[in-house]
This record gives C-alpha cells, structure tokens and sequence, in this order.
C-alpha cells in the first residue's frame, strides 16, 4: 500500500518523507532556517508547527448543559457560528505559518482540564454511526484548510466522550466510518490522531488504551480508496514516551509537552522516541502544550520554554490555550474554552503567534488596538503592523456582532450616536488581501466599554 498515491484532485496533500512533512510535493517551510539569539541555526523546513484548535465542529446535545456555551454578545450557543469564525480565523494563522490544526470529532474539555464530562460533544452517535450535522461543519473545515495549505490533524476520540458508544464494536465502527468517510471526500490534507491521550481516563473503552489502542491505528492506517491511504497516530498525556507497540504501528509520533516544567524533559523525551528499537525516521510531533504562557520562567525567549527546545530538537510544537477559573469572564482569552473567540485576541494569543511568525519567516498579522478618548460613543482605532506590511483599506466598527459604521483612513475615528441601553459588546474589524487571500482581523471584544461615562450605569 502506497501511502503518498493520495490523488491530486484536492489542492493540498500532506505526505512524509522520513522525519519531514512535505505539503503538494515540497518540504513545509522549505529551505527555512531560523537564527535565534545564541547564532545557532535551527532547521525549521519540514516541520509542522500547529495549534490545539480542536473545538471547531463542537455542539452540546444535553439540553441541561448546553444553555452554559451562550455567545455573550448574543446570549445563546451557536455551533454553526463557531464553524463559520473558526473559518474566518484560519487565514489569520496561516499568515503567522501555522500549517497544522489539531481539531477533534469529540472536541476536548470546554473548561482546559477536566475529570468528567457531562456535556454530549460528538461526531458519532452510540452505535458508531456518523452524525450528519458534525461532519457537515467538518467538511467546511477541511474544505478551508484544503484551501489554505493546511494540514488537519484530526483527532476521533477525547475521553470523557468514549463513554457514550454503546461498545467496542461500535468504537471500532467508528473508525471504519470516519476514515472511510474521509477517503470518499478524496481529502489529502488530513492526519489522524485515534485518540487524545490514551493513557488518561479510557475506562470503558479498554481498545482506546495505550496496550491495545494500535489495533486502531493498524485498522484505520490499512483502509483505503483507489490507492489512497492516511497517516495515522495517537496521543499520550503531557510528558509521556508512547511505548514500542504504538511507535512500531503509527507513521509519525505524538508528544504532549503539558505539565512539563523544566524543558530539558521535552529534549529527553524526544531523545527517548529516537532510541527506541520500534522507532525508523518518522516525524515527532508535539500537538498539545500551554506550558510556555502557564510557567513564568519559560515565556516566549530563544531559551528555556518548550517551543524553542522543541524546534531545537528537529520536532514539530503545538499550542494549547484556556480559559483558567479566574480568567472564565474574558471570552477573548483561549482556544478550548467554549465559546471561543477564534481570532488572535489576547496578549498571550498574539505572544504565540509573533513567535511563530519568527520562527517560520512569515509576516504575521497586524493587530487592531482600540482607544477610548473618554466620550461616550467614541473610539479609536489604531493599527501596529509589526512584521506585516499589510494595506488596511478601511475598518468596521462592531457592536453586538453588527457593523454599525465604518472608518476609511487613518486615524480610525468613530463617535456612535446610537448606544444600547443594555449589555453591549463592541469590537474592530478589517480584511486585506494577501497572495489572494482575505485575510481577516479583528481586535478584541470589549465589554460595555463607554461605562461608566453612560448606559444604564
């Protein structure tokens, strides 16, 4: 079975060339070196750098949760709305060189970390048959990223959700319906991670276990289409090696770097992979780590956080960001917290991205900052370019997700006659071209923000 005979009908194909990703033929990033600080090149083509964005399609079918997802400018949850800014928002990374997206058919916990799930967020019904409205907003998903040059590393199963098949068979149906589903599509720009994870909390579902979970990853690697197969891998919790049996059947490796302080335990772990008998020059992946803005020694320097030594190390690295308990009220913070604001509107958010747009030679974004003169109904927009040389033609003024004027050239002013009485959520929005791409950007959400100068306060 020939693993790179994936057709040429869609315009993004992902392939593995040893210990490289190559997209459409040629290594990603190719021929980029990155120079940080000390003066030591570091290889970055191949590489693919990516983001844990895994609630893209994510619903809540338990009417007694699902009422806690409300959209705070609108006060109601709206999975094809999330679909539809989770879409808007992928040119934006791709700018800074995002290439991959961790995505998930059972999403992964709303609140960062949790013990339970209460919520029902799935792609598959009991029995393991596919549910018709989840894959529907993963086909706009892939079909985005197709079109963008971006590789989806797609996840099946997130513990807490395993527990609603009816049983093994209907996991193992699962598998057999996803990947026959996705080979159908004739998609070329997607990897698969069976599961999240496999040694945290799979219970019930004894095949999602680390000593039997490479059944899955030897059944989904051997379906196939007119030729075409798909690569395929699983997840272990933060610092763990994967053991031989899920190396020797998986075509690259997964790492997660969550909970790993020190980042010289991310060198040996990598270290460990390639020493291992099992292991033949594949890629290493780390898809799933949000020590850099959680540890205050490491930050996002040339030294001493897990990005960096990652790249150092020749190993693709994966942001992951959430909501803390205090940080809850500020929608603007995260990417697993639902729901989520899509875009880069948080300092750490942008903290991230600027990194990645160093590291990978890209021009990144410019960024939208709002300015408050004091007046009720006046705003000022300015816009930082940083690395991007982006021509802003005009901005949109926002509140309560509609546009209610817009500014053509700078200084961005606007003054609002017309404020809500109410609860109000105003924020700035502008598209430029770039390549042929709109590429969209947004600042933040700003809550009420002419109080205490009027409304009803």
């Amino acid at each position: 079975m020939d693993k790179e005979s994936h057709t040429q009908e869609r315009k993004t194909k992902v392939t593995i060339v040893g210990e490289q990703f190559y997209i459409n033929g040629s290594p990603t990033y190719e021929g980029r070196t990155w120079t940080p600080s000390d003066g030591k090149e570091v290889l970055i083509e191949g590489l693919l750098m990516n983001a844990r964005l895994v609630q893209g399609i994510f619903d809540d079918l338990n009417t007694k949760t699902r009422g806690q997802w409300a959209y705070p400018d609108t006060r109601r949850w709206d999975p094809d709305r999330n679909t539809r800014e989770f879409n808007d928002a992928m040119a934006t990374w791709r700018e800074h060189g995002l290439l991959g997206i961790a995505l998930n058919l059972q999403g992964g916990c709303p609140y960062g970390y949790c013990s339970e799930q209460r919520w029902d967020n799935s792609a598959f019904a009991p029995d393991g048959s596919l549910r018709s409205d989840y894959m529907n907003r993963l086909e706009r998903v892939l079909n985005r990223a197709d079109e963008l040059g971006m590789v989806v590393i797609l996840g099946y199963f997130y513990f807490g959700q395993d527990g609603n098949f009816e049983n093994e068979e209907a996991v193992i149906q699962a598998v057999d319906n996803v990947t026959e589903w996705l080979l159908e599509k004739k998609y070329t720009n997607v990897i698969i991670e069976i599961n999240n994870e496999c040694n945290v909390a799979y219970s019930e579902t004894p095949i999602l276990k680390c000593d039997r979970v490479h059944e899955l990853i030897e059944r989904a690697g051997n379906i196939e289409r007119d030729g075409r197969s798909l690569y395929v891998s699983t997840s272990l919790g933060g610092g763990g090696v994967p053991p031989a049996n899920i190396v020797d059947a998986s075509d690259y490796v997964l790492l997660h770097g969550n909970g790993v302080e020190n980042p010289s335990r991310i060198t040996e772990m990598i270290r460990q992979v390639r020493a291992m008998d099992v292991y033949t020059p594949m890629p290493i992946v780390s898809n799933e780590d949000d020590q850099p803005w959680r540890v205050e020694e490491q930050g996002w320097g040339d030294e001493g956080n897990n990005f960096v030594v990652s790249a150092r190390n020749y190993t693709s690295w994966g942001y992951f960001d959430f909501r803390l308990p205090e940080e809850n009220e500020d929608y603007n913070l995260g990417y697993q917290s639902v729901p989520v604001n899509w875009h880069i509107s948080s300092d750490r958010k942008r903290a991230f991205f600027d990194k990645l747009a160093e590291i990978t030679g890209k021009p990144g974004t410019p960024e939208l900052r709002m300015e408050w003169p004091g007046q009720i109904g006046a705003v000022t927009v300015h816009v930082e370019k940083g690395r991007s040389n982006a021509v802003i033609k005009s901005i949109d003024l926002m509140i309560d997700n509609e546009i209610v004027a817009t500014a053509s050239q700078e200084p961005y002013e606007f003054h609002i006659e017309q404020i809500p009485e109410d609860e109000h959520w105003v924020r700035a929005r502008a598209s430029y071209q770039n390549n042929g791409r709109e590429i969209a950007i947004e600042s933040p959400y700003y809550r009420n923000p002419w109080w205490p100068y009027g409304g009803r306060y």
